[in-house]
Parts: structure tokens; sequence; C-alpha cells
């Protein structure tokens, strides 16, 4: 539309961070008609870095290097306002310059609240091959609010460049060496993955010997490890909304004499807890076990039976164990799933509604509209509109 300022977002989508991230930029432009924003992942791989910056955009965000384009060759093309994810701003003359990026003393002192409740008094931390500013925050921070308990930290940087067997052979030999149980902290998820696979090829019970903790949250990772990887998860779809404020406000000259390079930064989320941290035995683990195989499932044509056999339980002890439990039917608990994702695509797509109940695992849209409307109060479309 003529008249709107645009946001050019540069950002890889391959990432959910990333996806979080243009979802907080999204949702503060969709309530504020003035701004629109194009994402530079609609265009063709071919397309050049002038034809993203055709001198439209009065912003850009824009993570490290993007498409192989170093971030510093778009921001000098860019007018005005440039936003740089987990980058450090650089000198950029007359531009309004910002960094964003995640609050690692919060991240810190997630995972260290986590590993306390469980009364746990030994912890590691896992740093990546490459030490980077973000990660080396975290071990700093993670070690200070352990010491201020009395505790001590055992870190590991895996070999720089070494192959994945040597890299496993590294592992298991530190974490033969670890005092048990122990809290371990991984920089990131992809990471503590790698400390779970070890784990499992080395027959370390997890969690009951080691408990294993991530960052990021990374769905594709988190939910399709055995056992499921518990994740501190950072806030970045406030991240993103912080971004678009922060743009907003420069381009509007709000604050009045605002620094020409700032520094934002987001919190956390909160903590998604799952097996790998879970100090649960017997009937609360088969329970455990079921949720998580129903979370991951849920838009398949899964029922009661389904589940009792992943958990290897028949059904009548499965849906004692559940009720004992969680105080619910598994039925239940597939339907609560189904519909929590249900409420998010209508808030967050225009997919028809009867797509919706489709895509969720719902055979008949008009029996799930039924029920929803039961449930709620509304029907599916009151709800989108609300």
């Amino acid at each position: 539309m003529k008249g709107l300022k645009k946001i050019l977002v540069c950002l890889d989508v391959r990432h959910t961070a990333s996806r979080r991230m243009i979802g907080g930029i999204m949702r503060f432009v969709a309530t504020h008609p003035a701004w629109e924003a194009q994402l530079a992942e609609a265009h063709p791989s071919d397309f050049t870095l002038t034809d993203f910056l055709d001198g439209s955009a009065d912003a850009l965000v824009i993570d490290g290097s993007y498409r192989n384009v170093p971030a510093e060759d778009f921001a000098r093309l860019c007018p005005r306002i440039v936003v740089f994810v987990n980058v450090p701003p650089f000198r950029a003359g007359n531009r309004i310059v910002a960094s964003v990026h995640s609050d690692e003393r919060a991240i810190a002192l997630a995972a260290t609240e986590l590993f306390l409740r469980k009364k746990l008094s030994n912890f590691a931390f896992v740093a990546p091959p490459k030490p980077a500013p973000w990660s080396e925050a975290r071990k700093r921070f993670f070690r200070a609010a352990l010491k201020e308990k009395s505790f001590k930290l055992n870190v590991f940087t895996p070999t720089d460049g070494a192959t994945r067997q040597t890299r496993a052979a590294e592992f298991a030999r530190w974490l033969d060496t670890l005092p048990k149980p122990c809290g371990v902290w991984a920089a990131y998820d992809e990471l503590a993955k790698h400390v779970l696979d070890v784990c499992r090829q080395q027959k370390i019970s997890v969690p009951d010997q080691i408990q294993i903790l991530g960052v990021d949250n990374e769905p594709y990772i988190c939910e399709h490890t055995a056992p499921s990887l518990s994740s501190v998860a950072p806030d970045f779809e406030a991240g993103g909304w912080e971004i678009a404020r922060f743009i907003d406000a420069a381009a509007n000259g709000k604050p009045r004499h605002a620094p020409r390079r700032a520094r934002l930064a987001f919190g956390v989320a909160g903590v998604v807890e799952r097996l790998s941290t879970m100090d649960i035995n017997g009937s609360a683990r088969h329970v455990a076990e079921a949720c998580e195989f129903i979370r991951r499932n849920a838009a398949a044509d899964i029922d009661v039976p389904a589940v009792a056999a992943a958990v290897q339980l028949s059904r009548r002890l499965l849906e004692r164990n559940f009720r004992t439990v969680t105080g619910r039917t598994v039925l239940d608990f597939i339907l609560e799933e189904r519909f929590r994702r249900v409420k998010k695509m209508l808030k967050e797509t225009a997919t028809s509604v009867e797509s919706v109940c489709r895509f969720c695992g719902f055979r008949s849209p008009t029996h799930a509209m039924t029920i929803f409307r039961k449930r709620y109060g509304l029907t599916m479309t009151e709800y989108r509109r609300r």
C-alpha cells in the first residue's frame, strides 16, 4: 500500500528462533497500520543485494550473514534504521543502529533454578567447540549462580574440527568422570542432543544419572529425542516485538534524543520441561511418555489404543494411571492438545476453519466445531475474530 513504511526482514527461517522473532515483528505490524513487513525469504534465491534493497525499505532487520552476504553490506544500502540480530552493531554513519540479543543472565538463571529444584549437587556445562560471546556469558552466569549456593561447575568444551566419532569418544570419557547424579546444561539444543545420544550409547541413564537441558526449545530436536529434551525457551517473539517497537520509535523520532546506537534484549518465555529432566518413576513415567506421544502425534489419526501401544501398556491400565496422575482421561488430553493447535492456527493464519480442523487431527470438522463450542462457549469463527 502506498504510504506505508516498510521493514525488510532478512532472517533465516530454517531456525525456530528466527521464525518466532519474525512472528513478533508481524504481530507488531498487524497492530500498527503505518507499517508493513517484507520477508526476504519470499524472494527467489538468485535475487541480488540491490534487488532486496531497492531504496523502498525504511528499516532493515538482519542476522550475521544473510545468503552469504555480510550484514554490513546489506546495512550500507539501507537508508536509515538497521537492527542486527546476535551481531554487534558496526559504525554506520548517520544511520540509527541497534543490536538485539537474548538476556544470557536470565537464561542461565532459568537453567540454574530448574536444576536446584531437582535437589542436585553436581552440575556441568557443555560449551560449543568454538566459544562465542553468548555461550561464554551463559557459562559465566551459570557458574556465578551456582557459586552463590556453594556449588562448583564442571565445564566441557569439545575439540573443534573433531570427527563425530572422536567427539563422541571425548564426551563418553568426560561423562564417565562426572559425579552422579548430575545436571548437565548444554549451550544449545543440538549440543544437548549430542550429549543425550552419547548417554544412550554408553548406557548412562537419563534422567536418573544425568539430567540434560538445552536452550532454544527447537521442537524438531526436543520432541524427537529419546527421552525428549528439556530446554530453556528464550522469548524470541518478544524480541521480534521489541525490534519493531524500536524501529517505530526511531522512525517517529521518539524519544527525541535517542542514541544512534542501542542494545536491545529479550528475556525467557520459560523452561519447557520434558523427560530428560523429569525425576519420575513407575506409573508417572508411563503417563509422561503417553503425554509426549500425544503431543508429537496429535495431528495424526491417533486414538487411545494407539497411545497405549506406544507406551506398552494395556488400555485399561493406561486409562487408570492417566486419570490418577493427571485427573483427566487420555481422550480428553488428546482433544486438549488438538484444540490448542486449532486455537493457534485460528489466531495466526487465514486458513479455513474446516482445513484447520483437518490439519489438527480431526477427521470430522463438523464434530470438532461442535465440541469446540461446548468447551469454550463460542464458535471457532468467533474465537478467531475475538
